[in-house]
């Protein structure tokens, strides 16, 4: 789950990081009785489905989302032995994030690619999280890709084991044209020079062919 109370790409406001940790230790707390309960667990995990369907009709946005979890009353968790119902709620407001998380960003991505079209660019920029001027010290990730085919390159930077140092790395993707939902790739290669990065980035662009797009 996407934490620091950041929202998805397009300008979709955040939802509090300590409202993002409730949530989190909510499924967290579920998830021992798969051991111990396993029957319970099966309970509580109906519960949550069932909420979380409501959820969908309900909530459109994260805004619709957070706001029904600031009134509380609006998500009763179902009655499971051993489960409080605002676990339930909880665990079900957690997995209605990644989904709205998730479909913002394919629509970003989506309308990224559109934009770059209109304009005649073969390539674009759709979707970038962090700054790489603050790496390796934050995580940084960019997603580039054929505005023809959807096919795309990942670009990472984050430190190396001694934490002293950037590594570059640069994974294959492909963007579905319809959802733009993004599918990782092979990984292309890893890097401790930015020059080294940027020889491999073109060589990517230009696919098997030697062509770009």
């Amino acid at each position: 789950m996407t934490g620091g109370g950041a929202g998805p790409a397009g300008g979709e406001p955040g939802v509090p990081p300590s409202v993002l940790r409730s949530w989190d230790q909510a499924e967290a707390r579920l998830f021992p009785l798969v051991m111990t309960q396993p029957d319970l667990y099966q309970r509580a995990l109906g519960a949550v489905g069932r909420l979380l369907r409501r959820l969908r009709e309900t909530c459109p946005d994260l805004p619709a989302l957070l706001a029904a979890h600031e009134r509380g009353g609006d998500l009763p968790g179902e009655q499971v032995p051993g489960v409080t119902p605002a676990l339930i709620a909880a665990a079900a407001c957690a997995m209605r994030y990644r989904e709205l998380v998730t479909a913002t960003a394919a629509a970003g991505r989506l309308a990224a690619l559109a934009r770059a079209r209109e304009r005649g660019l073969p390539w674009a920029v759709v979707e970038e999280t962090g700054s790489a001027d603050r790496a390796p010290y934050l995580p940084y990730q960019r997603i580039e890709a054929d505005t023809a085919s959807g096919r795309a390159v990942i670009v990472s930077i984050e430190p190396d084991e001694t934490l002293s140092r950037a590594v570059y790395r640069l994974d294959s993707g492909q963007i579905d044209l319809a959802s733009g939902a993004l599918r990782i790739g092979e990984p292309v290669g890893s890097y401790l020079e930015p020059g080294d990065l940027a020889a491999a980035l073109r060589q990517a662009q230009r696919g098997p062919s030697g062509s770009a797009g």
